[in-house]
């Protein structure tokens, strides 16, 4: 039955620009692009934060408030918030006042480790996070990663749901043998690894074959390109800046790594999965739930610099098996992280909150 797009109420998501880089805004602007043009619900994508200056960024988020409290007394809805790292724990805590003063039903998006966040903050920052999760009607996590700190704080279980963030994934897996190339796909940033991988790649270099190249794709918070040079590695690693992750620039690349100190679910890696390209990834958040180890990628420990080098020697000089993890972590992406899934399993959380 078609319904129009008064049944659900109103649907507010809040999120950072969707012309941002990044998983996140990569995920909200396939979400609005498919809400948008739903009969369903009457929806809005309110942006939180943008790349701009610190004046910039406070002035997107007050006229994200002050078009929000509009919205908000025409009448109950839903609102969506997607909560990041650092600001984005304070936005999300003023929005979710804001929402049940016009008594929205709050379902808070947690895209990061909130359990490790909440652990290094301040007494008063623990007491507004816990009343944030709360406050939230419902809590979409993206692993189990974050389940002792629900029991910590007795968040009923059945109001938790467990979404993996989802990819557009091709018909059929587009991995060709004969590639040179490695990825970093992410923040150059000491937190995502990008320093372990470096100085791992300083112990092996003479163990991995010439032609290989290391490609670091991302924006720079560390002055990159001076930490290769004081390694001499130059003629091994390369920094290729901002890109646009497409099935073209997919096509270049052997491996993926992704080393991170911490994450929740990496976004880049069910890209490079969707692609046919099996990663070598820290075990931290949900990403052993996305990789079975030694079987369609490789987990290793944070910020364990010779086990990153072990295995990056280990799987470069095994061609077969790069190959066949890469089948699988493509079968297994497409399976269980497709996004029209993904959206259905969204759509009934909507329809259980407006019954």
């Amino acid at each position: 039955m078609t319904r129009n797009k008064t049944e659900f109420g109103t649907l507010s998501m809040f999120g950072v620009d969707p012309s941002c880089l990044g998983g996140i805004s990569t995920l909200t602007r396939m979400l609005s692009f498919e809400l948008d043009r739903c009969e369903q619900v009457d929806f809005c994508y309110l942006i939180t934060t943008n790349q701009g200056n610190a004046l910039q960024k406070i002035r997107c988020f007050v006229s994200a408030l002050l078009k929000a409290r509009k919205r908000f007394s025409t009448g109950e809805g839903i609102v969506h918030i997607h909560m990041a790292d650092n600001a984005s724990v304070i936005r999300s805590c003023v929005i979710i006042f804001l929402a049940k003063r016009y008594r929205q039903s709050v379902v808070l998006h947690i895209h990061c480790d909130l359990a490790k966040i909440r652990s290094r903050s301040s007494s008063h920052m623990k007491k507004l996070i816990d009343w944030s999760l709360l406050k939230s009607d419902r809590i979409i996590a993206l692993g189990t990663y974050l389940n002792p700190l629900f029991q910590k704080l007795d968040y009923p279980s059945e109001r938790v749901l467990i979404l993996p963030n989802a990819v557009s994934c091709p018909d059929e897996n587009l991995y060709t043998p004969g590639r040179t190339r490695v990825l970093f796909l992410g923040n150059i940033s000491k937190d995502k690894g990008v320093l372990d991988l470096l100085d791992a790649l300083v112990l092996i270099d003479d163990k991995l074959d010439p032609e290989l190249i290391f490609e670091l794709c991302g924006r720079d918070h560390i002055k990159v390109q001076v930490e290769i040079e004081k390694r001499n590695l130059s003629h091994r690693v390369k920094y290729r800046g901002i890109v646009e992750p497409n099935r073209k620039f997919f096509s270049k690349y052997l491996l993926n790594v992704l080393p991170s100190h911490h994450e929740a679910m990496p976004f880049s890696l069910l890209e490079a999965s969707a692609y046919g390209i099996p990663s070598i990834a820290s075990s931290v958040g949900s990403i052993s739930e996305i990789i079975d180890n030694g079987d369609s990628g490789w987990l290793v420990n944070a910020q364990d610099t010779q086990m990153l080098a072990n295995t990056l020697v280990n799987v470069l000089s095994n061609s077969e098996a790069i190959s066949v993890a890469g089948s699988r972590i493509y079968n297994k992406v497409r399976e269980c992280y497709s996004f029209q899934a993904y959206l259905q399993t969204l759509f009934a959380l909507y329809r259980e909150l407006i019954a």
